[in-house]
């Protein structure tokens, strides 16, 4: 991309700014906007030069900061009183912040794909778990996934833990050019690590996600075999997931105070009864989504049907309402587009490791994005996951904003190359091994010169 054409790009961005600010201005929320832009100029134009310098994806990051600035958009929209939204500022801006140092560190520290790095990630993804176990907060029907820190609010832990997973299944399967059967077994044993966490936790749209993240790179890394009995298993998995959340159900009549029970109990709710079925109870939340979306036009709507966690789970929706049907044609554009350029990455990508990085992070993205888009909107199960860049939450946004931030290293194509730390190792024991040899050899030698030496002077020869 030219330096012009990305100039132009920047100043069209801008004027979509101003436009945004008057839109919310007439909307009443036009002083809360205009406190969140400025982070959020700050990070367009730095962002903007940073990804120029080093030559990476312009088109993405801008797609990306589109994303953001509807995200923004929404949540002042959504605000009760026209006031600065300072956490959602302060999340912004720490978010930025972690995001650039996540790309430099990953830019600069080729470790991260070696075996020790690959076990530190695992190692670290298994202690926020279990910290999450212990002394994590309940989001409601027995879901434990929020560690409380003093000071900073809420952390979700499983927010940062997806991106662990793919660094870890990219460590695991692309550090050779065709993984061994010991590689693959590593990386299902991971697989069900997290997605037994996950089930302690009582977090169903993480672990559907993971799964269509690992369905993912084995397609893409592992031969045509071990992944056809890889997808066959998960077949028959969600075969026989359906025999048992029906039976579940019918058996405990949709209560139970066990915590596994009451987790299918809560799956068969999201998969199986519609908002037709049960406007009142399971169904209530999509019922409302689809009144907002009855009630918007394709340049919004005055009205506000109410929606429970309409800043999280149910943005878009209350996007589509306020905003029109435009707007949601755009956000699912751009995630489209989102998917485009990530596919152009991966396939640029110069080595395996940074190819199963891009694919990986991609996957999650625009999976998590149209899932949650469709279960707010009837189509697919409703899930707890959040659609990124535009809820609200300082964890999702953080975890996105590296997610974006690592890929936009990727497409510089100017990385180390993630088999070379491998080999590097192995060419260091090596030649660790042959100085070894040789200083074992020396002594010997030496131990031998000198037991030559005295045996001369004791025989009295010179």
């Amino acid at each position: 991309m030219t330096q012009k054409r990305q100039s132009s790009l920047v100043v069209l961005f801008l004027l979509f700014e101003l436009t945004a600010l008057l839109v919310l201005a007439s909307d009443g929320r036009g002083n809360a906007y205009l406190y969140t832009c400025v982070p959020l100029i700050v990070f367009i134009f730095g962002g903007w030069l940073i990804v120029s310098r080093m030559r990476g994806d312009i088109a993405l990051f801008l797609d990306a900061a589109m994303l953001l600035t509807f995200g923004a958009m929404i949540q002042c929209m959504l605000l009760k009183e026209n006031e600065p939204p300072v956490s959602f500022i302060v999340q912004l801006i720490l978010s930025m912040i972690v995001a650039v140092a996540c790309g430099i560190a990953y830019k600069k520290v080729p470790a991260i794909a070696s075996a020790r790095g690959t076990t530190i990630l695992f190692g670290l993804s298994v202690l926020l778990y279990v910290m999450t176990l212990l002394i994590g907060a309940s989001a409601g029907d027995g879901v434990t996934n929020w560690i409380r820190v003093p000071g900073l609010g809420t952390v979700q832990p499983s927010e940062f833990i997806k991106v662990f997973y793919v660094l870890i299944m990219a460590g695991l399967l692309c550090t050779t050019e065709n993984p061994s059967p010991r590689r693959v077994i590593a990386a299902v044993g991971v697989t069900f690590a997290n997605l037994g966490f996950l089930a302690l936790q009582g977090e169903f749209g993480t672990i559907l996600l993971i799964v269509a993240t690992s369905i993912c790179l084995m397609f893409l890394f592992v031969d045509t075999k071990m992944f056809a009995m890889y997808f066959g298993f998960w077949a028959v998995c969600g075969g026989a997931g359906v025999v048992v959340v029906k039976a579940v159900y019918a058996a405990t009549g949709g209560k139970s105070s066990n915590f596994f029970l009451r987790q299918l109990i809560k799956i068969y709710n999201r998969v199986f009864i519609t908002a037709d079925s049960d406007p009142n109870g399971a169904g209530y939340q999509v019922h409302q989504a689809r009144k907002a979306l009855l009630n918007s036009h394709f340049f919004g709507s005055e009205t506000s049907t109410y929606m429970p966690n309409s800043s999280n789970d149910m943005v878009f929706p209350a996007l589509t309402e306020r905003c029109g049907l435009c707007i949601a044609l755009a956000v699912c554009l751009l995630f489209a587009f989102l998917l485009i350029r990530g596919t152009r990455i991966y396939f640029r990508s110069k080595d395996r490791y940074h190819a199963c990085v891009a694919a990986g992070l991609v996957c999650q993205l625009v999976l998590q994005s149209y899932i949650i888009i469709g279960g707010s909107i009837g189509v697919l199960p409703l899930t707890g996951i959040t659609l990124p860049l535009i809820s609200r939450g300082g964890s999702s946004l953080m975890s996105t904003c590296i997610m974006i931030a690592l890929i936009l290293v990727i497409s510089t194509n100017r990385l180390w190359d993630g088999r070379r730390i491998y080999h590097t190792y192995a060419a260091k024991l090596q030649k660790k091994g042959e100085r070894a040899v040789k200083r074992v050899s020396g002594l010997r030698n030496g131990a031998g010169n000198r037991g030559s030496g005295n045996d001369a002077g004791r025989s009295g020869k010179p």
